[in-house]
């Protein structure tokens, strides 16, 4: 099994780079264009936008807007077949952010809104950590201050363990794990780590050092992170900000549903992208993986 990286050759930028003019001069006699993060997501090709599949969508409506979630039953399996199936029970329904902490998440999901409910489903097994070996959807785009190696899995943010240490550790286990950043979903529990049941928290704020590889990232928000802005602070709040609706979008009508496509960030494209945006130096060193926004396409409209 091997994890793929993303390497932008310097040659390919400087093509990309150049403008030839129109009265057939060399590119080395015209001045050199940059080549701006908007303009490099404005010409991509067809071939690099990924549909989100509606299965594994999930329409969360707040008062301030809707808010689109992606799934990843490849990742946290048991927490996405739970999840859906309060989703299509309704349970989510009229429920609200009964702690929200600024800079940090907003938790909801429970019924009794103290953080004390749950469903009446089996708590769930931890889902915190895979081994490398077990996908090769991992793209890595380079390291940072916190872990050797970072990157995505189709949108969602990853760290990973380096593979070198296979080797050495006697159960030979690499982990690879979701990042807690702003926009990522992720599920509550209590001191035991198979206590996940129904309450959801989603990260307002960089939280990588406390969270991760403790706590059940299953999705990441595609669009609509500004409608969770406004959710309401406190714990709890003094006005709690509720969960109007909550669906599937496989469920919802066609005439409603959304066709939504996310840059795929196994591509040139996205390594150019991050590129341009300063993301990520030549070493492959990754200024602030949290700090990506990952384009997003809506009915045909690109997301800014």
């Amino acid at each position: 099994m091997s994890i793929r990286r993303l390497v932008l050759s310097a040659c390919s930028a400087g093509v990309l780079a150049a403008t030839i003019g129109a009265t057939g001069a060399s590119a080395m006699d015209e001045p050199v264009q940059p080549i701006t993060p908007a303009q490099i997501i404005e010409t991509a090709p067809e071939t690099v936008w990924r549909e989100v599949d509606p299965e594994n969508t999930v329409y969360m409506d707040l008062p301030a807007g809707l808010v689109i979630i992606e799934l990843r039953p490849d990742f946290a399996p048991g927490h996405v077949e739970q999840i859906k199936k309060l989703v299509r029970d309704g349970f989510y329904n009229g429920l609200s952010f009964h702690r929200v902490i600024e800079g940090f998440m907003a938790q909801g999901g429970d019924p009794k809104g103290d953080g004390t409910g749950g469903s009446e489903l089996p708590n769930l097994q931890a889902e915190f950590t895979r081994d490398t070996s077990e996908t090769d959807e991992f793209v890595e785009i380079g390291r940072d201050r916190i872990a050797p190696r970072v990157g995505f899995i189709h949108g969602m943010p990853f760290g990973a363990q380096p593979e070198a240490l296979r080797t050495f550790k006697t159960d030979r286990h690499v982990d690879l794990w979701p990042l807690h950043c702003p926009r990522v979903m992720s599920m509550a529990r209590s001191g035991d780590p198979n206590s996940a049941n129904s309450q959801f928290f989603l990260m307002i704020g960089d939280s990588r050092l406390n969270l991760d590889r403790r706590y059940t990232a299953w999705g990441w928000i595609v669009d609509g992170f500004e409608a969770s802005r406004r959710i309401a602070r406190g714990e709890p709040p003094t006005r709690p900000t509720p969960i109007m609706r909550v669906r599937i979008a496989a469920d919802v009508p066609d005439a409603d549903r959304r066709k939504v496509e996310v840059l795929r960030t196994d591509s040139e494209t996205f390594m150019r992208y991050i590129k341009a945006r300063g993301d990520v130096d030549d070493t492959g060193y990754v200024k602030d993986i949290c700090e990506i926004k990952i384009p997003a396409r809506i009915n045909g409209e690109i997301e800014r």
